[in-house]
């Protein structure tokens, strides 16, 4: 977990180095901090947007490899998608920021986003079906063990290239959805939790 944590913060560094070049355009004469973050707000959009993604996505990460006790060679490789998933990030990020944004920019992006997201839904249920690879004290990872694994992420962002694709002129705004992650996840077990009681 400690170089996966590591590979998150590497991405966070290169997605912000860019936004730094910005600083020299302050040495033309006339131009103030004002002028630069207006020259740069799409470059600076796409920074908020992207450290946000990789915020949601990381705590998703880190909070499900807290169960975790060991792992196989399964988990070995859905983490090495993950992280291949966080290290192209900046790249695609650097894609929305400039020309390619309305040229499948943001469809990339999107299908980016979505695969990391299924490593993730990947290693929970793995995780679900081979509980000898998670702590066995924890009562914390017994309740999550009783709660079925949730692809609310995946549908999001499986949402969100559709429409990318579809109506191109829609952009990123469908990945705001993610800051509500938490509270569709709650709703979808809730709902869940109702059918299982009305089918009982």
């Amino acid at each position: 977990m400690t170089f996966a944590d590591a590979v998150v913060a590497i991405a966070l560094t290169l997605l912000v180095l860019p936004l730094s070049e910005f600083a020299t355009d302050l040495e033309d004469d006339g131009t103030s901090v004002g002028d630069v973050l207006s020259d740069h707000r799409d470059d600076i959009g796409a920074f908020v947007l992207s450290f946000v993604v990789i915020w949601v996505l990381w705590s998703i990460h880190h909070r499900m490899m807290e169960y975790f006790d060991a792992y196989d060679g399964v988990i070995a490789r859905l983490m090495l998608v993950w992280m291949f998933t966080i290290v192209v990030l900046p790249f695609v990020t650097q894609l929305l920021a400039g020309p390619e944004y309305d040229h499948g920019a943001v469809p990339l992006y999107d299908g980016v986003l979505l695969v990391s997201s299924l490593a993730l839904a990947g290693q929970s249920w793995w995780g679900h079906r081979h509980p000898e690879l998670l702590r066995q004290d924890s009562e914390e990872v017994r309740q999550w063990l009783a709660e079925p694994v949730s692809f609310v992420t995946p549908a999001i962002l499986l949402v969100a290239l559709v429409l990318a694709t579809v109506q191109p002129a829609i952009g990123t705004w469908p990945l705001i959805a993610l800051v509500l992650d938490d509270r569709l996840e709650h709703l979808w077990m809730r709902l869940r939790g109702h059918r299982h009681a009305a089918a009982s």
